[in-house]
C-alpha cells in the first residue's frame, strides 16, 4: 500500500512510481499478520545492496574516496520507517488494529442503522485531517455501541493516522485491563511497579493522543470513578485529545461519580452512537494501491 497520501515523509527515490518518494511501503499480505508491516521499497532496497548493516542501524556505508562512512541510500527511509514503527509499538495498539487506516474501511453503507459508522469515520477523518488547524479546538470522540460495532477499529485508526501523519506519540489502553488494574498493581509488594502510581498515572494523563477502550465496563466503585474522573479532568485542563469506546451512552456517566465525569466529557468529546449491526460481520477492510 502507497504510504504518499498519509505521511509527510519523503526519504525514498523521488522518481519511483511505487513509493512515489515515500520510501517505503506497507504489505498488507503478511503472513501471520492481520495487520501488515511496513517494508521498504525497492527503489531504496535494490540501491542499497552493498550496506553491511542492512536492516540494522546505524545504515552506513564505507566510502573509500572519502575514505570514512557515510549514510548509506537507504538510511533515511529506513530512520523514519523504524521511528513510526516505535511509535506504534509504544503506543500499545493491539496487532489486530496496527496500521488500521481510515481509508482502508469500507463505506458502502446499505441501511439507515448504519448511518452511525459513516458519521464516526466522518469525525474521525476531520480529527486526523485537520489535525494542525484545529489547534487548541480539537475535540475527541466518545464512540458507543454494541459490541462489534467497529469503535476499536475506528479508534485505533486514528491512532494509527496520527502517527503516520504527524509522528505523535499515542496510547491505547482498555480502561480495566491497561488502567485500573495497572493502577491496582503499584499498591502490591511483590510486583514489579509496586510505588510506581503516580508514574503510572502520569504516562496516561500526559501522553498527546489516549484511546480508553471499554469505557464503562469496569465494576464500579468509589475509588474506581475516583481514578477515572482524575485521568480525564487531567486531559482536559492539559487540552489533551481523549478518544473513548463504550457500550453505554455518555448520559449513562449522569448518575456515576456525582456527575463529574460526564460533565468534562461532555466538554472534551463529540458523542457518536454507533447503531449498526456487526461490522465485522457485514464489512470487510479493503485495501488501496
Amino acid at each position: 500500500m502507497n504510504l504518499k497520501n498519509l505521511t509527510p515523509i519523503r526519504a525514498g527515490s523521488p522518481g519511483c512510481r511505487i513509493c512515489e518518494g515515500v520510501g517505503f511501503l506497507l504489505e498488507e499480505n503478511v503472513q501471520n499478520s492481520s495487520s501488515g508491516v511496513l517494508v521498504l521499497c525497492s527503489c531504496m532496497s535494490e540501491a542499497c545492496r552493498s550496506c553491511p548493516s542492512r536492516g540494522r542501524a546505524p545504515f552506513m556505508i564505507y566510502d573509500e574516496s572519502q575514505n570514512r562512512m557515510m549514510s548509506c541510500v537507504c538510511h533515511d527511509a529506513r530512520e523514519e520507517m523504524n521511528r513510526i514503527e516505535s511509535l506504534v509499538k509504544k503506543a500499545g495498539i493491539p496487532a489486530k488494529y496496527r496500521y488500521r487506516t481510515l481509508d482502508r474501511m469500507d463505506l458502502n453503507i446499505t441501511t439507515t442503522s448504519e448511518q452511525g459508522f459513516f458519521v464516526a469515520h466522518d469525525w474521525a477523518n476531520h480529527l486526523v485531517s485537520e489535525w494542525e488547524r484545529l489547534g487548541s479546538l480539537r475535540q475527541g470522540l466518545y464512540l458507543w455501541g454494541n459490541t462489534g460495532s467497529g469503535k476499536t477499529l475506528l479508534a485505533c485508526a486514528i491512532l494509527n493516522e496520527l502517527i503516520l501523519r504527524y509522528g505523535l506519540e499515542c496510547k491505547y489502553a482498555k480502561i480495566n485491563r491497561d488502567f485500573l488494574s495497572t493502577i491496582r498493581d503499584t499498591y502490591q509488594k511483590d510486583s514489579q511497579i509496586h510505588g510506581m502510581e503516580q508514574t503510572i498515572k502520569k504516562q496516561f494523563m500526559e501522553v498527546e493522543v489516549l484511546v480508553l477502550d471499554d469505557f464503562g465496563a469496569n465494576k464500579e466503585s468509589d475509588w474506581a470513578n475516583s481514578q477515572l474522573y482524575d485521568l480525564i479532568d487531567s486531559r482536559y485542563e492539559e487540552e489533551k485529545v481523549t478518544v473513548l469506546t463504550s457500550n453505554i451512552s455518555l448520559s449513562d456517566w449522569k448518575d456515576k461519580a456525582e456527575g463529574r465525569i460526564f460533565s468534562r466529557l461532555m466538554e472534551m468529546t463529540k458523542e457518536i452512537h454507533l447503531d449498526c449491526s456487526d461490522y465485522r460481520l457485514t464489512h470487510a477492510v479493503h485495501t488501496k494501491s
